[in-house]
């Protein structure tokens, strides 16, 4: 037991060791851009929902971003992240406690490697270095781990659910950690994630058909539907606003993000980075393509019994083609953008491919050809890199001649010249041992001239605190519902800036009730007049349309969404916007950065009535984030309007009245009210898009889980009482035979 453990923990200790090596060049390298702007707002967000009981899956605060189910990621259905949120509320310093979030994610995804690497038959040392290769990858360090933080958990937890799915599948072991893993994964809400394992069981359903063994196929069948299950409970709604968001649904290239043959060529590279369309760059500096030093290995394999071993792991193929082929996708495939968030899933199916290869493929004997195959393979990555990014040959040089002597050294250890025969039999066995050592240690000091080279993340550094007092203060004077004109993008790099504003989900952290917040759903309708970015900033034209007057209500659009105090973020605005103050407001600060008005009397904020129609009255009796009670006091014979400060996402039910056909002012969620409801209550509540579903849904897991763990109990008493009994018979014929017998495994 003791040795099973040994080889998983080194993955994991020197997986997190080596993650740990950036914060030696940039100690904030684990807190920049969406993991800044949009992550630790979000886990805080997500802690106080959980300590404070609040389970409600819609905020109309926050407008377009308030959409929880459908913007993901935000714990609706995760405990994990309900775990993280909560305990970043017993943190002083954001940055810290996201990197220690981070690094025990990357032992996660080591040790599922490792787990991974080991169902596929591959040997635990060379399953170790692969692990280790795959937990520190170019895009999961420099993107994922750095900023893109929910792809990042997403992949962490799936090479562990790939594997416990194998087992349960295979192995037939208890199917219940197989779905906890899968339901991790799936209930981080990040969409790319829940689509990578669901060709991943496409896959693991190929090879169980494969195997023409009917109790795996429907264990295979079986897990697959129980996971997809659970995959319409966190995706359904998503799916079923869709069609009322701004997201695209079309198929088009820009070359944002977007990857070519040429910078895979370079993938066994630690240094460079590839000639891709990047924010504001062409040429980001950053290895994002790097997957392991070590490809060139795969020179001392030899590739007829390497597809031999690959066919009976067809899954693996499988994956890595599914995985290449969409990230070779262009840009904008449906709902889908940027290919290259890919590129994790297929560093791990390239890196079981590598090691299925020296475990069960290894060429014997090694010859010198195959020596200067795989120096040539190394050279040929480097010179890839060097043509992508030239002004970097200096770290190129250093990444090319550690590969090289690295290479040679792996080809001695595996026997690449002639053995004296004085060489005993342990030695020989333990060079194998040797050379995956030095594949997971180059791995780790290829990390120095990589950081050296590219010391943090080419996505943008907003420069914001660490410290989470530091985002409590910047709206002392505000009363009401607080909107934000202007924004981040017009104001980084200003001294003292974020001790005024805020941007994304840090307004989660401050007490203010602010309706900037991150989105990435979007609602063109919102958009339109306030022009609001995908990180809560907004165009400088914002402030003139928050005052204008909408054509059926009359009302300015600051009235619709229930917004008391405005603060506008002067650089980029026209000082004759940010210096008018209209009616009914004053100015409560007013500073070199920014200008804060205030209402004289604050309304009610978003979510309540903003509006009735001439001749109708009503008074608002309860209003929470789900929903609107409100009396009717009058109304017309003919009929009635009122507007609710809410987007009308599908969803929305009314008891006592009927929902408009309409938007009012192609923004609010609009309720008919009859001519004769004078003095009735009319409720308006909103329930998930296609609940019923989710429940039914959730009703089958329990089932078809329960089923599977009763059948396989079942089926293991019955494998005992067998043995049982022939052990018995055995034992009554032959007194004197030894019991010590090796118990039959059963694939049943």
């Amino acid at each position: 037991m003791r040795t099973k453990l040994v080889w998983p923990m080194i993955a994991v200790v020197v997986a997190v060791c080596g993650a740990a090596i950036p914060l030696l060049f940039n100690p904030t390298f684990y807190f920049v851009d969406d993991s800044q702007s949009g992550a630790l707002g979000q886990w805080y967000e997500i802690g106080r929902r959980v300590l404070e009981g609040d389970w409600s899956v819609i905020n109309p605060t926050v407008w377009q971003a308030g959409h929880y189910l459908a913007e993901g990621a935000w714990g609706v259905f995760s405990p994990v992240l309900w775990v993280i949120g909560i305990g970043l509320h017993a943190f002083a310093d954001g940055a810290v406690y996201m990197t220690i979030v981070k690094l025990c994610f990357f032992g996660i995804a080591a040790y599922g490697a490792w787990l991974l690497a080991r169902t596929f038959g591959v040997a635990t040392h060379w399953a170790t270095a692969v692990a280790i290769a795959a937990a520190l990858s170019g895009f999961t360090i420099y993107m994922d781990a750095a900023s893109w933080v929910n792809g990042f958990m997403a992949w962490a937890l799936w090479p562990l659910a790939w594997a416990l799915i194998r087992r349960a599948v295979f192995e037939a072991k208890s199917p219940l950690l197989a779905f906890v893993a899968c339901a991790s994964m799936i209930g981080i809400g990040y969409v790319h994630g829940t689509l990578a394992l669901a060709f991943t069981f496409v896959a693991t359903i190929v090879e169980a058909i494969g195997r023409r063994h009917r109790p795996t196929i429907v264990r295979a069948f079986a897990a697959s539907t129980v996971a997809g299950l659970f995959a319409v409970i966190v995706h359904l709604p998503g799916l079923l606003i869709s069609p009322v968001t701004g997201r695209a649904t079309g198929i088009g290239n820009s070359g944002l993000m977007t990857v070519d043959l040429s910078g895979l060529a370079a993938s066994a590279t630690p240094v460079g980075g590839p000639e891709m369309v990047f924010f504001g760059t062409t040429f980001p500096n950053a290895p994002l393509l790097y997957i392991a030093w070590f490809l060139p290995a795969l020179a001392f394999v030899d590739w007829r019994r390497l597809g031999g071993a690959l066919r009976a792991r067809i899954s693996i193929v499988i994956v890595l083609g599914v995985a290449l082929f969409a990230t070779l996708l262009p840009s904008d495939f449906g709902p889908l953008r940027f290919p290259v968030r890919l590129m994790p899933y297929v560093s791990v199916g390239v890196l079981l491919v590598v090691g299925v290869g020296l475990s069960s493929a290894l060429a014997a004997p090694l010859s010198r050809r195959r020596l200067w195959g795989g120096l040539a393979l190394t050279a040929a990555s480097a010179y890839f890199a060097f043509a992508a990014a030239p002004d970097r040959w200096r770290g190129l040089a250093v990444v090319l001649v550690i590969g090289l002597a690295a290479i040679w050294l792996v080809f001695l250890l595996l026997g690449g010249r002639r053995r004296r025969e004085s060489v005993d039999a342990q030695s020989r066995n333990l060079r194998p041992i040797a050379a995956a050592s030095v594949l997971a240690g180059i791995t780790i000091v290829m990390l120095v001239p990589q950081h050296f080279v590219a010391k943090g993340s080419p996505l943008q550094d907003y420069g914001s605190p660490t410290a989470i007092a530091d985002y409590r203060t910047q709206f002392t004077e505000a009363e009401g519902d607080l909107l934000v004109i202007g924004g981040v993008d017009n104001g980084r790099g200003q001294p003292g800036y974020w001790l005024e504003t805020l941007a994304g989900n840090m307004f989660y952290i401050n007490p203010a009730a602010a309706q900037n917040s991150y989105s990435s759903v979007y609602y063109p309708p919102f958009q339109a007049l306030t022009c609001m970015y995908y990180n809560g900033s907004t165009c400088s034209s914002a402030y003139t349309m928050l005052f204008s007057e909408q054509p059926t209500t009359g009302l300015p659009v600051v009235d619709l969404l229930g917004v008391s105090t405005v603060q506008s973020i002067k650089q980029g605005i026209p000082e004759a916007d940010w210096t008018a103050v209209p009616d009914g407001w004053h100015v409560v600060e007013d500073t070199t950065l920014t200008r804060m008005i205030v209402r004289d009397e604050p309304i009610d904020g978003a979510g309540s009535v903003a509006w009735s129609s001439a001749g109708t009255s009503v008074s608002v009796v309860d209003r929470d984030e789900m929903g609107v009670t409100f009396r009717v006091v009058d109304v017309p014979s003919d009929g009635g309007t009122v507007a609710l400060s809410r987007i009308p996402w599908p969803g929305y039910a009314v008891d006592g009245a009927t929902l408009t056909e309409e938007p009012v002012d192609t923004l609010l969620l609009g309720v008919q009210i009859p001519g004769d409801a004078a003095g009735t209550t009319v409720t308006v509540s909103y329930w998930s898009p296609g609940w019923q579903v989710q429940i039914a849904a959730a009703v089958l897991i329990v089932v078809l889980l329960g089923a599977w763990v009763i059948v396989r109990r079942l089926r293991v008493r019955g494998d005992r009482r067998i043995d049982g009994w022939i052990a018995g018979a055995r034992s009554q014929a032959e007194p004197g035979w030894m019991a010590s017998t090796t118990r039959s495994a059963r694939a049943g």
